[in-house]
């Protein structure tokens, strides 16, 4: 049972959003995954070429990943604080 007391050691910590922040985030990582999972296969395929990484990033950024990114923190802020 050592290597499980190791493995909980190496664990992320159970960080959980505020209930609007949960409804929040559900909206948002709703089309930010979708579009990322579309893009990466368009990257790795080829289809896409990488020099159009940027414009895909100014998109997440448009479909809210800022906002994804400040709920995560502030989740993680109060985990640390706690």
């Amino acid at each position: 049972l050592k290597g499980v007391d190791k493995a909980s050691e190496r664990s992320a910590p159970l960080v959980t959003p505020t209930a609007d922040e949960t409804t929040e985030l559900a909206q948002l990582l709703s089309e930010v995954n979708k579009y990322a999972d579309q893009m990466i296969v368009k990257f790795i395929t080829g289809v896409e070429p990488l020099s159009k990484f940027d414009e895909y990033v100014e998109k997440l950024n448009a479909y809210g990943l800022p906002k994804v990114l400040e709920i995560k923190n502030k989740a993680f802020e109060r985990y640390n604080n706690r």
